[in-house]
């Protein structure tokens, strides 16, 4: 008894220990969970799918280097056996894990994920994928719908008033509310935007979206677009 008891005690005494080293793991060394994911990868885990068959990758990165531009690209890959099913980096090339533009993910279940880019300001570039028999069955880009809202009340509400300003931001914040969420076959949004969220003086433009995707019908169900009010920030003595 008294033996059982001192491995009991050793036991919970290690147990942080083990969290800790398998918390600190290389790349290298989580990657051979996945045996079948190339070298030159590493698996996004906040994106594994629930049933943990699918996932976002991530080229590993070169730690002398600050140009991912000859990396593999961001792929939405099956892990086991390993097959890539849609290319899913930034316009601008592959996003390092932890980096400014990252694929990011979301899912619906196990057959319907969100995909985003998370950018210096806030998510961007939103498109949703359906996965039938281990294939990309349908896409759906929201992201140019969300920015045609948001242009049109920036173009004629505030580039008439001040047409020497540049363009506006995406911006998360999430103690406003859930930006990215699923409700059955529902996408909700709620995305805000500014022209100067680094606080520059000079006129200010702001707005809020909130909005409702119908993923069956693959557009807008709901639309709910809030105009700021346009002021004039003043520069700090």
């Amino acid at each position: 008894m008294r033996a059982l008891l001192i491995s009991i005690t050793i036991a919970v005494a290690l147990s942080p220990l083990i969290r800790a080293q398998e918390e600190s793991a290389s790349p290298a060394e989580r990657a051979k969970t996945y045996p079948e994911v190339p070298k030159e990868y590493e698996v996004g885990e906040d994106t594994i799918s629930p049933d943990g068959r699918f996932a976002i990758l991530y080229p590993v990165r070169d730690e002398d280097s600050n140009d991912a531009s000859s990396s593999p690209p961001n792929v939405l890959a099956r892990l086991k056996p390993y097959a890539v099913l849609e290319d899913v980096s930034p316009d601008n090339g592959p996003g390092w894990k932890n980096s400014r533009g990252e694929p990011k993910a979301k899912w619906n279940g196990n057959a319907i994920v969100a995909v985003w880019h998370s950018m210096k300001w806030g998510k961007e570039d939103l498109v949703v994928y359906e996965i039938e028999n281990d294939k990309v069955k349908r896409t759906e880009k929201i992201w140019p719908e969300v920015v045609k809202i948001f242009d049109r009340d920036f173009k004629t509400r505030f580039l008439k008033k001040y047409p020497a300003e540049d363009g506006y931001t995406f911006v998360s914040d999430e103690d406003r509310a859930k930006e990215i969420e699923f409700e059955d076959h529902k996408l909700i949004l709620n995305v805000f935007a500014e022209n100067k969220p680094n606080l520059a003086p000079g006129p200010v433009w702001s707005a809020e979206l909130y909005a409702v995707w119908d993923l069956d019908k693959a557009k807008f169900d709901k639309v709910d677009f809030k105009p700021g009010e346009i002021s004039v920030r003043k520069p700090e003595d």
